[in-house]
């Protein structure tokens, strides 16, 4: 897969990711470095389709100095979606 950028807005924030998608055993998963134009710092995260229907996103911190950073829920389904939306326009 390619890398793709996804633009979304949350909490009244534009912010910008840059995916890469990678499929291993039938099963896709995402690394994703999101940035904020109101932050230097970015956040990276792993993302991958996840409960019985594949319906859910689940995520996990690739950086181990992120590991007690408290994600939003709300947020994270917020890339989540962003990815579908890209993947259901683009594929």
């Amino acid at each position: 897969m390619d890398p793709f950028v996804i633009d979304f807005i949350y909490d009244g924030i534009p912010y910008r990711g840059l995916v890469t998608g990678k499929k291993e055993n039938d099963i896709s998963s995402y690394s994703v470095k999101v940035e904020s134009q109101n932050q230097e710092s970015y956040l990276e995260i792993v993302a991958n389709p996840c409960g019985e229907d594949k319906m859910d996103w689940c995520f996990k911190e690739s950086d181990s100095e992120q590991e007690n950073q408290p994600f939003d829920k709300n947020f994270l389904q917020e890339i989540g979606e962003a990815i579908e939306k890209y993947e259901s326009t683009n594929y």
